[in-house]
């Protein structure tokens, strides 16, 4: 075997075990999102977001705080970049949420719900905590 062939090889090899991330659920390994498929479920619900603005289901203050800071992303994984995702939003009144399922991945946009939650008076001013996992 030439030595060309042989590093060819390796290099593939390397390259496909060393920058597949995997997750382990219930003694299961799975494939997790790559870090620019998770950037880009964000940044479809940053899309939708202006669909909501449009429709007014979200204000104009909530649309702002979206743009402009980072959601929370918590993925629960069924299978190899396969389960849920929930992208989020915490403002001082409202909890907005976009959800997916099934295929993370699709080259379409994946099944996405939209919700919104009053957050009690009590806990306004707390925010969430960044150690939490899946935060």
């Amino acid at each position: 075997m030439k030595l060309s062939t042989f590093l060819f090889a390796f290099c593939t090899a390397l390259f496909i075990s060393g920058c597949t991330s995997t997750v382990t659920v219930d003694g299961v390994k799975y494939q997790a999102l790559s870090k620019s498929q998770t950037a880009r479920l964000v940044t479809i619900s940053r899309a939708s977001m202006h669909e909501n603005l449009k429709k007014q289901l979200v204000t104009r203050q909530e649309y702002h705080y979206a743009m402009h800071n980072e959601p929370s992303v918590r993925i629960q994984y069924r299978g190899d970049r396969f389960g849920t995702a929930t992208v989020s939003w915490r403002t001082k009144e409202r909890l907005l949420e976009f959800r997916y399922d099934d295929d993370l991945t699709r080259k379409i946009i994946p099944k996405c719900s939209f919700a919104t939650s009053i957050i009690p008076e009590r806990e306004r001013g707390i925010r969430p905590d960044k150690s939490l996992p899946g935060r």
